[in-house]
């Protein structure tokens, strides 16, 4: 009987490690699909408006 209990045991503990690393992977996901949302949010909210182009920004802000 116990050997039964410790392999049953064994058994949710390996199921319950995967489910854990699919959820890590999920909110990993998650958050890339959050950012992009952000990213198409602000260009929408940008559209029309006057852009500076790489050069004028360096030019502006230079590196510090």
């Amino acid at each position: 009987m116990m050997l039964r209990t410790k392999a049953a045991a064994r058994a949710v503990a390996r199921t319950l490690h995967r489910k854990r690393e699919e959820i890590a992977a999920l909110r990993d996901e998650l958050e890339d699909l959050n950012d992009y949302l952000d990213l198409v949010e602000a260009r929408l909210c940008d559209e029309g408006k006057p852009r500076l182009s790489h050069q004028e920004v360096k030019r502006r802000y230079g590196s510090r």
